[in-house]
């Protein structure tokens, strides 16, 4: 006797309005996509094992300011998994991931940056299953000064909210989720697909090593 499918927990018909970013990126964000965020949230903060990732930068060995964790597929709570299996229908591509990070609180964050591990970029998707309470998630033009806040976009996902970046987002936008003074637990899960169309992206992805050249330091260094 088969086992009967477990009740689905996400909203597949919830309301999905599309930011146009410009003519040809865009992100698609569904409000309460997952239906008990809370409940889900508290499920994988107690059962998933959180470690800490790190980077080099410019002769420094960083501690990455959010937790990480590695789960396997059939160890996923029913939500995210039908969330993998929503993106993949609706969508009509095959997904890799999830990856899942974990933000503690509004010193944990992840700077402005493009999904270059990615490589080709031109034609991408990449969704996001967010929960906890709502805050910053930003979108600028890639090539606009560090402190050019004039084109922003904040879709500000939370609570079990679903975005889905899309197009040449990833090509021409770049996307961050800033330090802010005060933040509960933030949760995401990360799903991504590239085409593989276009010339693949040379450039160091955002968490490649990088350096100064010959500084004349001795030895790594690690900062927290």
């Amino acid at each position: 006797m088969e086992s009967a499918s477990p009740p689905l927990q996400i909203d597949r018909g919830a309301t999905v309005d599309r930011i146009q970013l410009d003519e040809t990126s865009w992100v698609d964000v569904a409000r309460q996509f997952v239906r008990s965020p809370e409940a889900l949230l508290t499920t994988v903060l107690e059962q998933f094992t959180w470690q800490e990732s790190t980077v080099w930068r410019y002769e420094v060995s960083m501690t990455e300011p959010r937790l990480n964790a590695q789960v396997r597929t059939h160890q996923l709570p029913d939500a995210v998994r039908q969330a993998g299996l929503h993106l993949a229908s609706k969508y009509r591509v095959r997904f890799d991931g999830p990856d899942i990070l974990r933000y503690r609180n509004g010193n944990d964050s992840v700077a402005f940056h493009r999904d270059r591990s990615m490589r080709w970029l031109e034609d991408t998707l990449i969704g996001i299953v967010v929960l906890g309470e709502p805050r910053p998630f930003v979108l600028r033009p890639h090539g606009l000064g560090r402190d050019d806040v004039s084109s922003d976009v904040d879709v500000r996902p939370g609570r079990g909210d679903l975005i889905v970046m899309g197009g040449r987002a990833q090509a021409d936008w770049l996307h961050a989720v800033p330090k802010i003074p005060r933040a509960t637990e933030r949760v995401s899960f990360t799903w991504r697909w590239t085409a593989k169309s276009g010339p693949p992206d040379e450039s160091a992805p955002y968490n490649a090593a990088r350096n100064f050249g010959d500084t004349g330091r001795a030895g790594p260094q690690r900062r927290r």
